[in-house]
């Protein structure tokens, strides 16, 4: 018996060993251009265009820099980065001295630590108030004798209610080094009375100073194919529709709204994920990427800017996106332009100066391949900061095999009933031994 079950486990695995194998290749290929006649010696950069973004996975898992020569092929290790904007804020040491209250307005002094050389150009003021409409002047001293003036008429605003928790209290200015800095707190206008406060007086809870350096990222335009504004009036929202030219994220967005009147709105980024047909129509599954709101006091020259959430942009790419602007009760706002970016996509990538004469290439469209995993993704900061930049050669497709559809085993009814008429006559006969036996 265990014989006969040792047989068919035999046949079935032969069965199953004839199952066809499918594996996927390349799609595409780019050759990278520059390598050979370079000084540099040993890393090097490579700015994806538009239409490799589009076609590579998100992740870039699909991509792999190989070179050829006439007695080998070399894999090159690389990593991707994207050159992000990005704030550093050091914080400078003061402290308060000096609160005071002059007509209709309140003044707080601040005093810098006379050691620190750092430019000031970043307040963060934080009141113990709720609910304010006020506005600041910020001058600043070295002997509080005479003060200059750095900004004027400088807004600021907390809104508390059960709709809306939002606050604009942040001083932005250009780089001072004073010693003293003074803040003149005013309700909207100085030649109110003195009661306009209405027993809301400035409680200054804590400020902050601070040296902010603004490093710029490497920005790409999104090129839009279609643009289109509409105003719901049902779901009181402001909908703008965008198609893109190619499917790929989008990290920046700027919006100019014409309207000089106040307002503050909550706007909603949106990508389309899918669309499916149903008998009332095509619908369209849109997800919201990322939620802020648009506020009058925080657009600069009547533009105001947003950034996407690094970690829901870059795992997402799309041709199809919407903003959505919600009015509830409040006149639709003029948006007169949208301009959307893209973060710039680099592969940094090492070659061996001893493989300068090889000819390489850029191989993308493999949707099986897993991320590869390079030793210099660990020496991320060893990398040079002035390294050579590449150039791709025009895209190619690289021609794939056509693979024969092979029938499997079960399929065919030869194979089928031939199989089973075998396993039938090795059952019978170890039967009649058994028999015989007895």
């Amino acid at each position: 018996m265990k014989k006969i079950i040792f047989q068919l486990s035999l046949i079935l695995a032969f069965v199953f060993l004839m199952t066809p194998i499918f594996s996927q290749n390349f799609l595409y290929k780019r050759e990278i251009k520059g390598i050979e006649n370079s000084k540099q010696t040993e890393w090097y950069k490579i700015k994806l265009p538009v239409e490799v973004v589009e076609k590579a996975n998100t992740d870039f898992s699909d991509i792999r820099i190989f070179g050829v020569s006439d007695s080998d092929t070399l894999e090159s290790p690389f990593l991707s980065k994207k050159i992000r904007q990005r704030f550093e804020n050091k914080q400078i040491d003061f402290k308060v001295i000096n609160s005071s209250k002059k007509n209709n307005a309140y003044f707080f002094t601040l005093e810098k630590n006379t050691k620190i050389e750092e430019a000031v150009n970043l307040i963060k003021l934080n009141f113990d108030n709720t609910n304010f409409d006020w506005r600041i002047t910020l001058e600043g001293s070295q002997n509080q004798n005479e003060w200059f003036e750095i900004v004027n008429d400088y807004r600021i605003i907390s809104i508390q209610n059960d709709f809306t928790a939002y606050d604009f209290t942040k001083l932005v200015f250009p780089n001072s080094k004073y010693k003293y800095y003074r803040i003149k707190v005013t309700d909207k206008s100085e030649s109110q009375s003195d009661n306009s406060f209405k027993n809301n007086a400035p409680k200054l809870n804590s400020a902050i100073l601070f040296s902010q350096k603004i490093i710029e990222g490497d920005f790409k335009d999104v090129k839009t194919v279609s643009q289109n504004i509409e105003i719901d009036k049902n779901k009181k929202q402001t909908i703008i529709d965008l198609k893109l030219a190619y499917a790929i994220p989008v990290d920046f967005i700027s919006l100019e709204v014409k309207n000089d009147f106040d307002y503050y709105r909550k706007i909603q980024f949106r990508y389309l994920k899918d669309s499916t047909k149903t008998e009332k129509g095509v619908f369209y599954n849109f997800i919201t990427l990322h939620t802020s709101t648009l506020s009058s006091i925080e657009k600069e020259n009547g533009v105001s800017n947003f950034f996407i959430n690094p970690s829901s942009s870059s795992n997402i790419k799309s041709s199809h996106y919407q903003i959505i602007i919600d009015n509830q009760d409040n006149q639709a706002l003029d948006i007169e332009k949208v301009k959307l970016k893209s973060y710039t996509d680099y592969l940094f990538a090492r070659v061996s100066p001893s493989d300068k004469t090889t000819n390489y290439f850029l191989m993308y469209g493999d949707e099986n391949l897993s991320k590869p995993n390079y030793d210099i993704i660990r020496f991320e900061n060893t990398i040079p900061t002035d390294v050579t930049l590449l150039e791709l050669d025009s895209e190619q497709k690289i021609p794939q095999k056509e693979v024969e559809k092979v029938i499997p085993l079960f399929e065919n009814s030869f194979w089928l009933w031939g199989i089973m008429g075998a396993i039938i006559l090795i059952l019978t006969v170890m039967t009649f031994k058994m028999m015989k036996k007895q």
